[in-house]
């Protein structure tokens, strides 16, 4: 019985030795099969495209480029070699560069559209393209290689990297690529703009409102329809470009920008300079001392006029103050052969002057006291006489001339003098006459 126990208890445990070697072996053979499957998956992902210098242009055509509204392009914008009549490049404006240059068919467009042509020859050359069928809309694709006759969009397709901003995306149309309007493509999960390429082996067509990400490359033209915006590219290799009111903006793939390094403007204070006021001397003005010169006073010449000159001059009375002894009133006698002349009305006096300076020159004559005038009492017109003869004197004389030089004195007795006695009180009349005759002129031209 013993014996029989112990052989039960161990038949079971050899059965389930049995039972778990071939399952351990079916779960071996199923991991090694999951591995083998993935393996080509993983080596399945393309790599990018490279472009060159056609990285930097947000447009490049091979014939024309025309744009039509407010376009806004951010990157370089080309043309080579050109097609048809200049110009080749129309619509800036109104359409406007945010950024970059425009290279109208020169040596840095002719290289670039060389680079583009090598990588739209990469991208249409790679194999094994996954098929995806016409209609790309609201499908969800992971990073590949996708091929397909033609390409539709209508809607939204979603890319997804899974995570990996290297994931790169595919696209090989042997003829066109049309989207319809207000379509879009959306990025997920770190897929970036610039590893998405869409090679078109004719032209490329965005519907109107449509939100499109990725480098197109076609091998005729591009149309971008109106508000179509492009987070990439537009490239046509032979054909032209053609815009009409829209946003294409370069992603900056493959350009790293260095970090901007903000240098602090230098601040030179300039030296402070002190200008001294300004002193205005005003020019000394130097009065030059005034000089008066006293108006010249010219002594006019005195002119006598003789008595017989008829010049109707009255003649000159000079009041002579009485000498003791001589008769008060002395008659001049004439001179012998001058006929008298007629007495002139006495003019009435004249109010008296001060005396006046002596006349240098002259002989020095004691100057007289002033008199005052008397009225004189107007003569009677005297009629002419005959000439005189000699030794007698005019009618009204009070002294008598005698003959040998005797004088009668009026009483009846005469005095005889000698000639030489006679001759000297004549001389001092005539001396005083005379100085009183240019006085008188002097008076008179100096009331004039």
């Amino acid at each position: 019985m013993p014996a029989s126990q112990h052989t039960c208890t161990s038949t079971p445990i050899k059965r389930r030795g049995r039972t778990l070697v071939p399952l351990a072996g079916s779960v071996a053979l199923a991991t090694s099969a999951l591995m083998l499957i993935n393996v080509p998956a993983a080596e399945a992902q393309p790599t990018t495209v490279e472009l060159g210098t056609a990285e930097s242009y947000a447009v490049l055509a091979g014939s024309k480029i025309t744009n039509t509204g407010p376009s806004r392009i951010g990157g370089n914008v080309g043309v080579s070699p050109g097609v048809g009549v200049e110009p080749f490049i129309t619509g800036f404006p109104p359409g406007e560069l945010t950024s970059g240059v425009i290279n109208d068919r020169n040596s840095v467009a002719a290289q670039a559209k060389a680079d583009l042509s090598t990588g739209y020859d990469d991208a249409a050359g790679r194999p094994g393209a996954t098929s995806t069928g016409v209609e790309l809309g609201g499908q969800t694709l992971l990073a590949g290689l996708y091929g397909s006759g033609t390409f539709g969009l209508t809607g939204t397709l979603t890319l997804d990297a899974q995570g990996n901003s290297n994931a790169v995306f595919i696209f090989q149309a042997a003829s066109t690529l049309i989207t319809a309007s207000d379509s879009s493509v959306s990025l997920i999960n770190g897929a970036n703009p610039c590893n998405v390429f869409w090679q078109v082996g004719s032209s490329a067509t965005l519907g109107t409102g449509t939100d499109f990400v990725g480098t197109i490359m076609a091998r005729a033209s591009i149309t971008a329809t109106t508000n179509a915006d492009v987070q990439g590219r537009l490239l046509a290799l032979d054909g032209a470009v053609t815009l009409d009111s829209n946003t294409i903006t370069n992603p900056g793939c493959g350009t790293t920008e260095p970090p901007v390094t903000t240098t602090p403007p230098i601040t030179t204070t300039p030296p402070v300079t002190t200008t001294p006021p300004v002193t205005t001397t005003s020019p000394e003005t130097t009065t030059p001392p005034v000089t008066t010169t006293s108006p010249e006073t010219t002594t006019p010449p005195v002119t006598t006029t003789s008595p017989g000159d008829g010049g109707g001059t009255p003649p000159i009375v000079i009041e002579v103050p009485p000498i003791p002894g001589v008769p008060p009133v002395i008659t001049i006698p004439p001179i012998p052969g001058v006929p008298n002349v007629p007495n002139q009305p006495n003019v009435p006096n004249q109010p008296n002057v001060p005396n006046q300076p002596n006349v240098p020159n002259q002989p020095n004559v004691p100057n007289q006291p002033n008199v005052p005038n008397q009225p004189n009492t107007p003569d009677q017109p005297i009629t002419p006489g005959g000439p005189d003869q000699p030794g007698t004197y005019n009618p009204g004389g009070q002294i008598t001339q005698i003959p040998n030089g005797g004088v009668d004195t009026g009483d009846g007795s005469t005095v005889n003098r000698s000639t030489a006695t006679s001759f000297a009180p004549m001389w001092t009349l005539l001396a005083v006459l005379a100085v009183g005759a240019f006085s008188a002129l002097a008076l008179t031209r100096r009331r004039n």
